[in-house]
């Protein structure tokens, strides 16, 4: 008998009418719009509606993405029929790795199951995997394009911060009628979880986190200072209002990746510098250095024990899962009662498709890092555009600080591959081989003019003469 909770054989049709409207009015906007907007409803309609929303036809499940998908992907044959070659996609290391891990997802569960239930419902989550990302990669070419979907981002995380806001103060989810989240928000430990439109808190919280660097980065460009200001509100407040370690982690994250920029050129000694530091932890203390995520609590009430768990587990039994991956990890013991929960992107990877689908989704990271570095060179002494770069790169960082915290699976997965798009989008020009300068250290006064002038604290010193002094801690 098929697992009706792991491969999504029940459900009912669950579309209000409201939704219905939206999704209408969607399908038509991404069919008619002009082809540099034909992303936008997407985001905006498949990140702010709760993934509650189905229509099923059988046992297959449409969620209101999955619906946008096909009206999406028939003006997409449109466009290529007007542009031709123009609208060709050119292959690169991260389209390859997404392509592999869809791939083998399909193949590895469905031999593990082996199960039709299963291979059908694989297919279904990799036709939505590579749906959205080639969906996003056709629209997203340039910086002028990379640029529109930061702010369409902005808007959707200022609709949520308000909505998450409004958990705070009422204690309710005004979305709940939608259905797929609960009318009385969470409480833990004292405190109220926001989540507005997502599933969890915990993915609410990630998606604010690591959206704050990729809003800065928009602070001095044309017409999106006002904007960038607001989108850095909401994602502060959804951060906030999530009330959780892993959104703190993944900001703390962030600011750390940012703080780097003055080591830029020395990466490869930082990078050192943390395996090293890692080693010695692990060697001189009585527990292994992954034990270290227990302790990690930075709001009060995390399981950080259970985190700690689900990834000793996943280490110390490689041979369970490392073929075509294992679902035994549910009945382990020493986790308690919440081992299903795969509360991390590479842990439940390995579990879930084995070895060769986490060194894909790993791939997919590194070539990310790859095609940002070897941009931010190719800048040279354009400190602005190598600062963009280095912003879209700690996004990058935060959301990775995210994945060892929970596992994207809601809304998010629109996000992360909107994101990835950008990331390819914004280094276009190196991954169409462009050579690589040298780099080139950037002047005081070149920095000065990409940082917002704003207040810090109440000694009225501004975020520029606080950059200018750090600037100055490593020379010219």
């Amino acid at each position: 008998m098929p697992n009706k909770v792991l491969f999504g054989a029940a459900g009912v049709t669950s579309i209000l009418p409201l939704t219905m409207a939206a999704l209408v009015v969607a399908v038509l906007a991404t069919l008619f719009f002009p082809r540099k907007y034909i992303f936008v409803p997407m985001v905006m309609i498949s990140l702010l509606i709760p993934v509650g929303q189905v229509w099923m036809v059988g046992s297959f499940h449409f969620s209101v993405t999955r619906i946008l998908l096909a009206a999406a992907w028939a003006r997409v044959l449109i466009q290529r029929g007007k542009e031709g070659r123009d609208a060709k996609i050119r292959m690169n290391g991260i389209d390859k790795a997404i392509i592999g891990y869809a791939l083998v997802s399909i193949l590895t569960y469905s031999l593990q199951w082996e199960q039709s239930a299963a291979f059908f419902a694989q297919v279904g989550k990799s036709f939505t995997t590579l749906g959205l990302y080639f969906f996003f990669r056709f629209c997203i070419r340039g910086q002028e394009d990379v640029e529109r979907a930061i702010r369409t981002l902005m808007v959707v995380a200022s609709v949520v911060g308000i909505l998450m806001i409004n958990e705070q103060v009422t204690g309710r989810n005004v979305l709940s009628i939608f259905g797929g989240v609960p009318e009385f928000t969470a409480m833990r430990t004292g405190y109220l979880r926001s989540q507005g439109p997502f599933e969890v808190y915990l993915t609410a919280g990630a998606f604010g986190a690591s959206l704050l660097p990729l809003f800065l980065s928009m602070w001095k460009r044309n017409g999106a200072h006002l904007l960038a200001g607001v989108g850095l509100c909401a994602a502060v407040a959804i951060t906030v209002t999530s009330k959780t370690s892993t959104a703190t982690s993944a900001l703390a994250g962030a600011l750390a990746a940012m703080a780097l920029w003055f080591v830029r050129d020395n990466m490869q000694l930082v990078r050192w510098g943390i395996v090293t530091l890692l080693t010695g932890l692990h060697l001189v203390m009585k527990a292994p250095v992954w034990s270290l995520i227990q302790r990690v609590d930075l709001v009060g009430g995390s399981t950080g024990w259970h985190r700690f768990k689900i990834v000793d587990n996943c280490i110390r039994n490689f041979f369970e899962w490392w073929l075509v991956g294992n679902h035994n990890y549910m009945n382990r013991e020493g986790g308690g009662d919440d081992m299903w929960d795969l509360a991390n992107q590479y842990v439940l990877t390995a579990e879930t498709f084995g070895l060769l689908s986490l060194i894909f989704f790993v791939a997919t990271l590194v070539y990310a890092f790859k095609y940002l570095g070897r941009a931010r060179l190719a800048a040279g002494s354009d400190t602005a555009k190598a600062w963009f770069l280095w912003l879209v790169g700690a996004t990058l960082f935060a959301n990775m600080v995210a994945f060892m915290g929970i596992s994207y699976f809601d809304q998010t997965e629109v996000y992360w591959y909107l994101f990835m798009a950008i990331v390819v989008a914004a280094t276009a020009p190196v991954i169409a081989g462009e050579t690589v300068p040298e780099p080139v250290r950037s002047s005081r006064a070149e920095f000065e003019e990409t940082w917002p002038d704003f207040e810090l604290g109440a000694n009225g010193i501004t975020a520029r003469e606080g950059a200018a002094g750090a600037f100055s801690l490593y020379g010219e």
